[in-house]
């Protein structure tokens, strides 16, 4: 994985605040829409100290455009600004600076560029970073946003994960059954990592205009185990559920926490995975019907081809469809996989929306026009988890009902809803 990169630019710390229009009054829809982006680049924050913090970036150059440069060898070159602010309500940014980047494929079979930058942080429990990319050569650029989590010693951003044959840090939290890696934390002085393993079994959500009373989490683990810092190992885990790592078991439940989905995750590939999400838009009798059919390959064939009517009309409607639902796992994901959260319930069914308003711990969708009496509106609470900061409940009221069987029906009629 490692590439030949070469810094062409310091970071330009920017002191002093800038006035900026407020992240929260944008328009962000574009973040859930995977094809409108050029470059698909993957972030982690470390927090190395407590008003310092590492941003790792990592691009696939297969996404960038080589072109020969003044020494005759082919280069891509990618450009990072950022501004930081306090909030994502903030109406200025504190601070703000850039980093070139230069890659020559060389001799590298990889298609994997990995580099990093340092840049003070405040003191605030959360921030976020506005990063703007651009492909020098190309001259096109897309925004992203990062958010930091200081709000304990024990921040997941205090940890780093690095996969067994790898020298650059591991930009997931879940990892495969054959996966080995080791896990490190800032703090110095710790000796042992109490692990606590939790195996659940969560249901997916309900439908928007369900009344929904989720009981409450327990927090007592199947098992705890302890891992020694010093020995640096590697570790192992065949067993599905997650693993939540701390270095002080007193002070909060705060941690990292690592995830045994399936093997393919987020992909979904094994038949019962891809009978699973659709639940949402079939009948109770059909999901019976998967349940009690052994041939699990064949009843989705028939399902899907009852759906479309012909196969290349079925053939566009699985892809789509379970496109959106590995797109659900890629950003919906918490301490289930993403496809099963309320926001994974609406992107799946109704796709991506036209709007979208961020606050720190709040997200609005809109699908329709911003303001208009025919759109539909979804608002989802982030809910204070201590396995991660991507949990996030909807709203749920009887007036979504219609709107929710419409766009089922449109679905059952071969058809992809918001297309």
């Amino acid at each position: 994985m490692k590439k030949i990169i070469l810094l062409i630019l310091p970071i330009l710390a920017l002191a002093g605040c800038f006035l900026s229009n407020k992240i929260s009054n944008q328009n962000l829809s574009y973040i859930y829409k995977n094809v409108s982006s050029v470059i698909h680049p993957e972030f982690l924050v470390y927090n190395f100290s407590d008003d310092s913090s590492r941003l790792f970036f990592k691009i696939n150059t297969d996404e960038l455009l080589y072109t020969k440069q003044d020494d005759q060898k082919f280069a891509a070159v990618v450009k990072v600004q950022y501004m930081l602010f306090n909030s994502i309500d903030a109406q200025v940014f504190t601070d703000s600076g850039s980093v070139t980047v230069k890659d020559s494929r060389g001799d590298s079979a990889s298609n994997i560029l990995i580099a990093h930058f340092d840049l003070k942080t405040s003191t605030n429990p959360y921030s976020i970073i506005q990063l703007k990319l651009s492909d020098m050569n190309r001259k096109t650029y897309d925004v992203y946003f990062v958010k930091i989590d200081k709000s304990t010693k024990e921040s997941r951003q205090t940890f780093l994960v690095y996969l067994k044959g790898m020298k650059q840090p591991y930009f997931h939290n879940y990892v495969a059954a054959t996966d080995s890696f080791k896990i490190s934390n800032r703090d110095a002085a710790a000796t042992k990592f109490f692990v606590k393993y939790y195996n659940r079994s969560f249901k997916i959500a309900p439908p928007p205009f369900a009344i929904d009373n989720p009981s409450s989490f327990d927090y007592h683990p199947d098992s705890v185990f302890t891992v020694d810092i010093a020995a640096n190992e590697y570790l192992h885990f065949p067993k599905p559920g997650f693993y939540h790592f701390q270095t002080d078991t007193v002070v909060s439940r705060e941690g990292f926490t690592i995830y045994r989905f399936t093997d393919e995750f987020p992909n979904v590939a094994m038949p019962q995975e891809l009978i699973d999400p659709l639940r949402y838009i079939n009948t109770r009798k059909e999901f019976e019907d998967f349940a009690s059919n052994p041939n699990k390959k064949l009843t989705l064939d028939k399902f899907w081809m009852g759906m479309g009517g012909n196969q290349e009309r079925s053939r566009e409607l699985i892809r789509k469809f379970y496109n959106r639902v590995i797109n659900a796992n890629n950003y919906f994901t918490s301490h289930i996989e993403g496809w099963k959260t309320d926001r994974g319930l609406i992107y799946i069914v109704f796709g991506s929306p036209n709007v979208v308003y961020k606050g720190d711990n709040s997200e609005s969708w809109t699908y329709g026009e911003s303001g208009s009496m025919l759109s539909i509106n979804f608002n989802f609470e982030r809910v204070n988890n201590p396995f991660t900061d991507n949990d996030y409940t909807l709203e749920r009221a009887p007036l979504y009902e219609t709107q929710w069987y419409r766009a089922v029906d449109v679905w059952r009629q071969g058809r992809v809803y918001a297309d």
